[in-house]
């Protein structure tokens, strides 16, 4: 028993082959850049949240400074080293003293993390004899599956 579809299987899996070999050089600079923006803007979203949360903070001790005066009190005391004599004062080290006019330094996030499959993109970006290659092969194929896998037909009667 003849086994027609053997042939045509082959003929379409040389066809899909060649067509991802040919798509990969095309796509992988277009895809790098796709990765290096979505890497950037996930940054930038991260930057966006932390500086919205200190602009909170900095908003919350602005209404403090204007509508609370035991905190202008205590702040105008620390700012100016000002001792109560009935308050005892406990020495400690300069790592843990307070100082209100130093903001703490707004926390930066992480930094670029780039998709997994970046390296891959950049070798096929930069590297032209293997997208050559890639490209020759796929032509290869294209030809083997339209030579190489074509059944004559028997003609009819």
């Amino acid at each position: 028993m003849e086994q027609s579809w053997v042939p045509s299987m082959a003929f379409w899996l040389c066809l899909f082959v060649a067509a991802a070999l040919f798509a990969i050089p095309f796509l992988a600079p277009k895809l790098l850049v796709h990765a290096r923006l979505s890497s950037r803007h996930d940054d930038n979203q991260a930057q966006l949240v932390t500086l919205s949360e200190h602009c909170e903070h900095l908003k919350i001790v602005q209404d403090a400074l204007q509508s609370d005066p035991g905190f202008q009190a205590e702040l105008a005391r620390i700012e100016f080293d000002a001792v109560n004599p009935a308050e005892q004062r406990i020495p400690v080290g300069n790592g843990l003293t307070l100082n209100a006019i130093a903001a703490a330094p707004i926390p930066t996030p992480p930094g670029n993390t780039l998709a997994w499959y970046t390296p891959l993109l950049e070798f096929l970006t930069n590297n032209q004899s293997y997208t050559h290659c890639m490209l020759a092969f796929a032509a290869v194929l294209v030809m083997y599956g339209f030579v190489g896998l074509h059944r004559p037909v028997a003609p009819r009667t």
